[in-house]
């Protein structure tokens, strides 16, 4: 299945969660996977979305990092 994860397509497997399709997208980038932790995502519609739902549901995901991140 693939996923839209900040404009980039990423591969997850089926029945891949929202944190699996964002581990898979850090690991493109080469960053730390303990990032995932400090990440707000959002569906395209910019809802707030729970790494433990479904990846099947949302066709686009956008992460950033939380400003309590950032130190």
């Amino acid at each position: 299945m693939r996923i839209k994860v900040n404009r980039k397509m990423v591969e997850v497997f089926d029945g891949a969660s929202v944190r699996h399709a964002v581990l898979s997208y850090l690991a493109w980038k080469r960053l730390d996977a303990t990032l995932a932790e400090s990440l707000t995502a959002t569906d395209r519609h910019g809802h707030q979305i729970d790494l433990d739902a479904p990846a099947s549901q949302h066709e686009a995901i956008r992460i950033r990092l939380n400003a309590a991140g950032k130190s």
